[in-house]
């Protein structure tokens, strides 16, 4: 990534924290975690938002346990010199840059789900470390 752009971390919103208890009592110690990143971008207003969604289930059963959602605002200066604009407004933000916020969003993720799950059930729930170059992010508008 170009070391001369200038970012950083404007906002996050907590959007969704659900935590549902299994059927029946039983001892949960492994998770699993479906994780989903969308992306936007507002290069008139130099943000790019990134929108972070985690399933979280029984590893042995197909329970979702929990459910943790949340918006990660970043400032990026002249936004619009870096992005290019496609066909029916679609904006194609570069590689290096998305994958950079993604890695700070699923980290800084990580961190508020601890916090919201600390003393339930899911307090072992820890988001895995994401290898981001395998992620492939949607771009699309999120609703306001």
């Amino acid at each position: 990534m170009d070391n001369n752009i200038a970012f950083g971390l404007k906002g996050i919103e907590i959007i969704n924290s659900v935590i549902k208890a299994p059927a029946g009592r039983r001892e949960l110690s492994v998770f699993a975690f479906d994780i989903q990143f969308k992306t936007n971008a507002i290069p008139q207003d130099n943000v790019v938002s990134i929108y972070a969604d985690v399933v979280i289930r029984d590893h042995e059963k197909t329970d979702q346990l929990g459910q943790f959602s949340a918006m990660f605002h970043f400032a990026v200066d002249d936004l619009d010199k870096l992005v290019v604009i496609r066909e029916l407004n679609q904006i194609e933000i570069p590689q290096t840059l998305i994958s950079t916020f993604i890695g700070i969003s699923a980290s800084t993720l990580r961190g508020l789900m601890f916090g919201a799950f600390k003393g339930t059930f899911l307090h072992g729930a820890i988001l895995p470390i994401v290898d981001i170059t395998t992620l492939q992010p949607e771009l699309a508008p999120m609703p306001n």
